[in-house]
């Protein structure tokens, strides 16, 4: 639930709300629709470096960030099942910290609250934190480990009054006592994971209870479903205890002819000004510096970009052995960032689709990514979830109070 919704240029949509994403009614609504929506739990992200690739301001994207915290909260305070789930870096904050603020968050919710652990990827996020470069990314996992340990320490001692508190001893930290809550709900947070990588893909295996991840196409999701039940058998887990989430960006109108005209107007939304800018700060260099019709400069690009350079040029290749242009490799870019499943039709296509990837074994949920916010979200609320209802795919309503209810997990008491 990022502000905007999906597409870069959907802001510019005439039913969008871009000035409305800095307004708590906004967020109270949407909190609203997704309950209604009977959804599992809504989620931030978080944003620890500015939106400045190599030192300039994009003019053209809305891409607005606030504090997933303060966002959870509010919407927590007009709803009453609805999951929480905030975004929280293990690189840059302390693990009794982060404990506390889950602790109160899921009190004050009723037992509602989950926790994506990111290790922040961004390099430049590091000065931020007084620091003059990211972590090496085997090194953020092995910290991360170690955070969500003690974190969950400290979570476990609360829940028995007679353990005077913990005493940790490790690589990263130190940390002695417990935290001053009387109980936490759910005993701990949901935990959730979006690793990609090797290391990422372990560490959620070991840790996470839902993953989010991208697949394009069913193929992709069962690949990625199988390799992750895999590696947490191999992690001592059982694999029923972790849900799969792909991300799933939509598009819904009467008719799949319908959908497809407003998918185009949203494309012809995003020019080629506002499309260069989004992958200039996807990749974290300004493009904007080059005329629109030369070629990919790649040798240049992987030599000043903030983002590690073999990353980008593996990103950019394909685009560079096909001759593009910039504008043209930014335009197809912008049409599916982050490699996430796109659905353009009807609902009764949509919820058709969603029963058949579960029961193809392609996921066990989706992470739910509207065009543009929030009419697309009012859209399926209204007119897929009650199909979904019918074939028995979604509840018609919560039968439990917390997050580990809905996502059918145990119980941490």
């Amino acid at each position: 639930m990022q502000g905007i919704g999906f597409y870069p240029g959907g802001w510019r949509h005439k039913l969008a709300q871009p000035r409305s994403v800095f307004d708590r009614s906004y967020y109270e609504e949407v909190a609203e629709l997704a309950e209604r929506g009977r959804f599992d739990a809504i989620v931030f992200g978080d944003q620890l470096q500015g939106r400045d690739a190599a030192g300039r301001t994009p003019e053209r994207l809305a891409i607005p960030t606030l504090d997933p915290f303060t966002l959870l909260s509010a919407m927590g305070a007009v709803t009453h099942k609805v999951g929480l789930v905030a975004t929280v870096s293990t690189t840059y904050n302390a693990p009794i910290g982060v404990a506390e603020r889950f602790a109160s968050l899921d009190l004050a919710s009723g037992g509602r609250a989950g926790w994506n652990i990111v290790t922040t990827a961004h390099p430049n996020s590091a000065p931020n934190f007084g620091e003059s470069e990211l972590m090496e990314k085997g090194l953020r996992y092995q910290r991360a480990e170690e955070f969500v340990n003690v974190a969950t320490q400290l979570w476990d001692a609360v829940d028995d009054p007679a353990r005077p508190g913990i005493a940790h001893k490790g690589q990263w930290f130190d940390v002695e006592g417990r935290l001053d809550t009387p109980y936490v709900p759910q005993g701990r947070p949901v935990l959730v994971q979006a690793g990609q990588s090797g290391d990422g893909r372990d560490f959620a295996a070991r840790t996470a209870e839902a993953i989010f991840c991208p697949a394009a196409t069913l193929e992709a999701g069962q690949a990625f479903r199988t390799d992750i039940r895999d590696r947490v058998a191999r992690a001592g887990r059982d694999p029923d205890g972790v849900k799969i989430m792909p991300g799933l960006a939509f598009i819904l109108a009467d008719s799949e002819e319908g959908a497809i005209a407003k998918e185009r107007e949203l494309l012809e939304m995003a020019d080629d000004g506002l499309c260069i800018e989004y992958l200039s700060e996807s990749i974290g260099y300004d493009l904007t510096r080059h005329d629109a019709t030369d070629l990919i400069p790649i040798d240049t690009i992987v030599a000043e970009c903030e983002f590690p350079a073999e990353d980008i040029r593996r990103m950019l290749t394909p685009g560079v052995e096909r001759g593009q242009s910039i504008a043209d490799y930014c335009r197809g870019y912008a049409r599916q960032p982050r490699g996430h499943a796109i659905f353009v039709g009807t609902p009764e296509q949509m919820a058709a689709r969603m029963g058949h990837w579960i029961k193809e074994g392609g996921c066990d949920g989706f992470t739910l990514q509207p065009g543009f916010m929030p009419e697309e979200l009012k859209l399926f609320v209204d007119h897929v979830v009650p199909l979904l209802q019918d074939q028995n795919l979604l509840r018609r309503d919560y039968e439990g109070a917390t997050l580990r209810s809905h996502l059918g997990l145990s119980s941490r008491r």
